[in-house]
């Protein structure tokens, strides 16, 4: 699949992995979604790369304009990847000046054009808990940030799909155990069902003004006070 996508551009490169993966999306709560504008999106991160074929199977046609946060290693390997994702650096080892400039200009340029970012806070994957619930690990504060630097609402998106016991044992024993099965893992999602539940847009200044504080707040909601109570806002 690699290198199928290489020479595509961002937009024809997730329009090939959608149609390769047929995922069957369910969403709620659209209406909720600002149908422009700059607006963050934050969701919850259980399965993998599929989350993110499943949020642009979603949105596509009511945000075509939408931009996705994603790993850099998605870039390396489609380098023209830049009109639909920002390349990350989520390993905080892997991070250097030259690489947060680009992140930090083209997340400034996807604002100031009034586009849809999605972004994954966790950057990892969910683990389970102690009671076998998938949680994801804490999110940056990023998302917040974002939204208050540029006055966009945040729209909370809590995301449900098919995940693996054993994918997600090999992430608590080893990040390379896990990647190596990462692309197997996406492939297995061909033709599964996703739940997308959206929720009322969130003011970045009604939330605690600490960052942090901020950001597990948001958390919480999107974990789980969305997915059973889909038309009440934070609170």
């Amino acid at each position: 699949m690699a290198e199928t996508i290489e020479t595509m551009g961002g937009q024809a490169a997730l329009d090939h992995v959608s149609r390769l993966l047929s995922l069957k999306v369910d969403i709620r709560g659209l209406e909720h979604l600002p149908a422009e504008g700059r607006v963050v999106i934050v969701a919850n991160h259980p399965t993998g790369i599929g989350d993110g074929v499943a949020v642009y199977d979603a949105l596509k046609t009511h945000r075509p304009d939408i931009v996705f946060y994603a790993n850099a290693d998605a870039h390396r390997v489609c380098p023209r990847f830049d009109d639909v994702l920002i390349p990350v650096e989520w390993v905080e080892e892997k991070r250097s000046r030259e690489r947060m400039r680009l992140t930090l200009s083209m997340t400034r340029e996807a604002m100031e054009a009034e586009r849809a970012l999605m972004i994954f806070p966790a950057g990892r994957l969910a683990v389970t808990d102690a009671e076998g619930r998938l949680s994801d690990p804490p999110w940056m504060s990023s998302a917040v940030s974002i939204a208050r630097k540029y006055g966009a609402p945040i729209a909370p998106i809590h995301l449900e799909g098919p995940w693996s016991t054993l994918f997600h044992l090999f992430g608590r024993l080893s990040r390379e155990l896990r990647d190596i099965t990462l692309f197997h893992e996406l492939l297995n999602k061909t033709g599964r069902r996703f739940s997308l539940t959206i929720g009322p847009p969130v003011d970045p200044e009604a939330l605690p003004r600490d960052a942090e504080q901020a950001t597990e707040v948001l958390k919480r909601y999107v974990e789980r006070q969305l997915p059973n109570e889909p038309t009440s806002p934070l609170t």
